[in-house]
């Protein structure tokens, strides 16, 4: 068998936007392009390309930020499309947005309007991702077993539920407690010589946690199932891809 090892807030980039006089009088004020719906990356090619210097501040990214700007996509901007900037631009991003994205308008003297503020419509329940509907899971489970593919995966996917069919590969006491396992699991079907994909593991977990229908009741090295599991984070270390279990049954 290949054995593979087993190791046991918001960020805001806020800049200042710089503007020179030329010779002969002020350089003209830039104008703020439409950004919403693009991915981050795009929106901050078409602010530069627009004139505006200076870092733009950005709004969202989860727990641990803005890491990847392809992965991320503006939902809201400050100074609307067509307006002056006259300070640092400002984007609220997001995974993906509602059917409903705005874009904020700057303040202005004029009276406050008596109208609701404009509303974001709340998305629809997140489906699970499956080979079938993600071609990002597909990829995953047929790729490397670590590296930049797997990292990027659990960041744009942290907290979504997969489901995929995979074998037990090993199954070991979790730091020696007797009803405490950790259980490394690869995708597809169990092989003595060969093993497909990242390094996926149910780490600290009891048998009743996994949720196991069919069988015995109990998970063993070389099982067959088929897992329903929660995206929870990467060790880059170790290459271990940790999941929390929802559900399993015997295939």
């Amino acid at each position: 068998m290949k054995h593979r090892s087993l190791a046991g807030g918001l960020i805001g980039l806020v800049g200042v936007l710089v503007s020179c006089g030329g010779v002969g009088g002020e350089a003209p004020v830039p104008t703020m392009p439409e950004v919403v719906g693009e991915r981050l990356d795009v929106a901050k090619s078409d602010i530069g390309r627009a004139g505006i210097e200076g870092e733009t501040e950005i709004l969202g990214g989860g727990t641990f930020g803005v890491v990847d700007d392809s992965n991320w996509t503006v939902c809201e901007q400050l100074p609307a499309a067509g307006s002056p900037v006259n300070g640092p631009p400002r984007l609220i991003v997001d995974r993906s947005c509602s059917t409903t994205v705005t874009t904020t308008t700057a303040a202005t003297d004029a009276p406050a309007s008596t109208s609701a503020p404009p509303t974001t419509t709340t998305p629809p329940a997140q489906e699970t991702l499956t080979v079938d509907n993600s071609p990002d899971l597909a990829a995953l489970l047929t790729g490397s077993d670590c590296g930049a593919t797997v990292a990027s995966f659990v960041e744009r996917y942290r907290g979504r539920t997969i489901e995929f069919d995979g074998n037990v590969a090993n199954v070991a006491n979790h730091d020696g407690a007797e009803t405490r396992y950790d259980f490394l699991v690869y995708a597809g079907d169990y092989s003595e010589v060969t093993a497909t994909g990242p390094n996926l593991v149910f780490r600290d977990v009891s048998g009743l946690d996994m949720n196991l229908t069919g069988g015995d009741g109990s998970i063993s090295m070389g099982d067959n199932l088929r897992f329903v599991a929660g995206v929870e984070d990467f060790d880059s270390d170790s290459c271990l891809l940790l999941l929390s279990p929802v559900s399993t049954r015997v295939r």
